[in-house]
């Protein structure tokens, strides 16, 4: 019979981190002990802890404490839990998964930004139970993807799942709701190690006959492993001990594969590996007496003699411990030697490193945590290599250290990988001050928080679990310190991308020429213009490019994405720019005009402005002429404002037209009938017998003589002074007006000058 183990197998991250806090707790000698709820789902696991006094409670319970010690499950609780306990002033030992911590970090922060929280799993799990409490208990909790009617109505979605969902039914889900909503952020926060244990679990299933899932019955992880095993073989049984199993049902099979769950502790597994083995030597020595008993055969041993040929062996000449000291190694302190485990003791391990004397391990040696059990890592016959570190530690054997061989296997790796600038994969575990611990595999590595993004992160803790790659910028074998940076590969990456877009760019600007009529795509609405992409470089529409008609702003009149077509009006070679005009490729208003319209013409018009000095008015799509203050009514106008108001359509007389400016004269009142003209006013009857004494009269009427007295004028002279009142054209002056009127008013003469 065969047993193979799956890898993963057993404890996670978490659990064996939880584990280790109620074991350092216990230890410390605090009298009271409370887990809020089971620290895992291991029933006997957990009646283990009862037997050294830790209690299990539940949330309610925490009011009535008063004294003690409350340590938090892995599977986390909801924020308002820990609130009531620090309100009660009870110590906190908070267990709580890294992975499942990042999750309730990631539903509060998006539930204060106003997202509706989603979590991928079953609803009374209490890690869902756990993160559902980080926002006000608000959460939809979906596990099947038939849970999604009424998933349309929210607008914005954050999806989190459970750390221990399967991941296809997790991206199903997503898949789902991803269509049905418009904005949706999704943050896979499966945990990689339960990833991983299926992968590897579902493998095993493959190359088996038999499958063994061990774990809790009420334990989610585990469960999903059973179905997902039964998936891949159809002979899987879970059980959650060795009574479980039904051992004369698995003797019936030659492969069988073994997994357990996250919970469970590795003794259990041991305990059925054990009892599976006892059951395998007892089948074998039944079958061996039944064929005794039945066959009853007669035993021949055949003499095998190994013919020698006496020139290729002289006995006489042959020295048997010359011959036994040449086929033993020659060893030496600091030699890296392979050897075959001959013996496990609680405290040491021996090897046969085939020199004439055994090499041992000390358990201190062999591994860094003080916890694990010898014959739990290492089985008899299995090979080992180590380091020579004495050659005689005391007792006449070679002292070994794994441990120093595992190190400089460590430091061989990252040297080599630090020299060929070898990129390095990993997932990151931890937090350690600035920075991540990295699992790249062989070893943990550092990564300052600097050097993991091209951009800052601010909340660290956020990261853990993520997978990242990068190279070693710094090694210093002596102090053992290696530092790994992934922004360095990042920024490596964008400048590469840039070459790439530059040189695409200036491919694509070359190919390009001044008159050349191109397609392109919307990309970016600025209130000066609109740029387009041009498959692979950007061209710029200025807004007085876009069309010939006045517009507020650009997104009026085109959208981001709409496909449009331009001419290149414009090259910048140095700058790399391309200039662009849509109206360019539209016919010119003003040649639609002018083949249109005529001086004296009466049209139609639209107000597009009012100024202090006039009015513009549309005439046609495209082209404005200017209505004048002293255009728009016989009447003086005071303001423009107050008679005429943007949108109005009024018929006006074209009276003047540009073609070199482009510019069109309007006139409203040259539409209208002009008013009567007021009768002049009568003359006094001794006006005429003033004439021809104008210089006195002149001089009386600013020397002190009726102010009110005018010169006498002809009526000609009144009807011309009329006509050049309301001769818009005529140029007067001041002095066509009064003439000589001040002649000789200050006792000047033609004589004088």
């Amino acid at each position: 019979m065969e047993i193979i183990i799956a890898e993963k197998a057993g404890y996670c991250f978490g659990i064996e981190n939880a584990m280790k806090m109620v074991r350092d707790t216990i230890e410390s000698g605090q009298e009271k002990i409370y887990t809020l709820g089971p620290i895992s789902h291991n029933t006997q696991e957990t009646r283990r802890l009862a037997d050294q006094g830790v209690v299990i409670i539940e949330d309610d319970d925490v009011k009535n404490l008063e004294t003690g010690c409350i340590i938090l499950r892995s599977h986390g609780v909801g924020k308002k839990i820990i609130e009531a306990i620090n309100q009660k002033g009870l110590p906190i030992i908070n267990a709580t998964c890294p992975f499942v911590r990042a999750v309730q970090k990631k539903v509060e922060s998006y539930d204060a930004a106003g997202y509706q929280i989603v979590i991928v799993g079953n609803k009374e799990h209490p890690e869902v139970i756990g993160a559902n409490g980080w926002c006000q208990d608000k959460a939809l909790i979906i596990n099947d993807i038939n849970q999604l009617e009424n998933i349309e109505s929210y607008d914005r979605i954050c999806i989190v799942a459970q750390t221990t969902i399967i991941e296809s039914r997790f991206n199903e889900i997503c898949d789902a709701i991803r269509s049905r909503v418009n904005e949706v952020v999704i943050f896979n926060t499966i945990c990689s190690a339960t990833a991983e244990r299926q992968a590897a679990a579902a493998k095993t299933a493959k190359e088996v006959e038999y499958m063994i899932v061990i774990g809790g019955y009420h334990s989610s992880n585990t469960q999903k492993l059973a179905d997902i095993c039964k998936s891949h073989c159809a002979k899987t049984c879970h059980i959650e001990t060795i009574r479980d199993l039904d051992l004369a049902e698995v003797m019936k099979y030659q492969k069988i594969g073994i997994t357990a769950g996250a919970s469970t502790p590795d003794w259990i597994v041991k305990e059925v590996l054990e009892g599976m083995e006892e059951q395998n030597k007892i089948a074998e020595e039944n079958v061996v007496v039944e064929v005794a008993t039945e066959e009853q055969p007669t035993v021949v041993v055949e003499e095998v003699v190994e013919t020698i040929e006496k020139d290729e062996y002289d006995d006489a000449n042959f020295d048997f411990a010359a011959e036994i000291e040449e086929s033993l190694k020659t060893i030496r302190r600091g030699a890296e030697i392979e050897g075959e485990v001959i013996h496990i003791a609680e405290d040491e391990v021996i090897l046969n490193i085939g020199y004439k004397a055994d090499g041992i391990i000390k358990k201190n040696d062999f591994t860094w945590r003080s916890d694990e059990v010898l014959s739990e890592l290492v089985q008899l016959g299995d090979k080992v290599w180590c380091i020579v570190t004495d050659l005689n530690e005391g007792s006449g054997n070679v002292k070994l250290s794994k441990i120093k061989y595992d190190n400089r296997l460590v430091q061989k790796q990252l040297s080599d990988a630090f020299d060929n600038k070898t990129i390095l994969e990993g997932t990151i575990k931890d937090i350690s001050g600035n920075g991540l611990i990295v699992d790249i595999g062989f070893t943990d590595i550092y990564m300052p928080a600097s050097q993991y993004h091209v951009r800052y992160v601010k909340d660290l803790n956020t990261l853990i679990g993520e997978k990242v790659k990068g190279i070693i910028i710094d090694y210093n074998p002596k102090r053992r310190r290696a530092i790994l940076s992934q922004k360095i590969i990042l920024e490596k990456d964008m400048k590469e991308r840039r070459e790439q877009v530059k040189e695409m760019k200036d491919k694509r600007f070359d190919e390009l020429n001044v008159d050349d009529v191109v397609k392109g795509v919307v990309k970016t609405i600025t209130n000066f213009g609109i740029f387009v992409d041009l498959d692979g470089i950007d061209g710029f529409v200025h807004r007085s490019d876009l069309t010939w008609e006045k517009i507020n702003e650009p997104k009026d009149i085109v959208e981001k994405g709409q496909e449009i077509e331009a001419k290149v009006i414009a090259k910048n070679d140095e700058d790399k720019k391309i200039k662009l005009s849509v109206k360019a490729l539209m016919d010119r208003p003003w040649d639609d005009f002018i083949a249109k319209y005529n001086v004296d013409d009466e049209v139609e018009v639209t107000i597009t402005n009012i100024l202090d000095f006039g009015a513009f008015a549309e005439v046609i799509p495209g082209v404005e002429g200017l209505i004048h203050v002293s255009e728009i009514s016989y009447n003086r106008v005071e303001s423009v404002a107050s008679v005429l108001n943007t949108g109005d359509v009024l018929t006006v007389k074209i009276i003047g037209i540009n073609p070199e400016k482009e510019k069109i004269s309007l006139s409203k009142k040259a539409t209208e009938e002009a008013p009567a003209r007021p009768a002049p006013t009568p003359r006094s009857s001794n006006s005429s017998s003033n004439a021809g004494s104008g210089d006195r009269d002149r001089t009386s009427n600013y020397g002190g003589g009726d102010r009110n007295r005018r010169p006498q004028q002809s009526h000609n002279s009144n009807n011309n002074r009329n006509k050049t009142v309301y001769e818009e054209t005529a140029n007067v002056t001041l002095g066509d007006s009064f003439g000589n009127l001040f002649d000789g008013l200050f006792g000047d003469s033609e004589d004088d000058k």
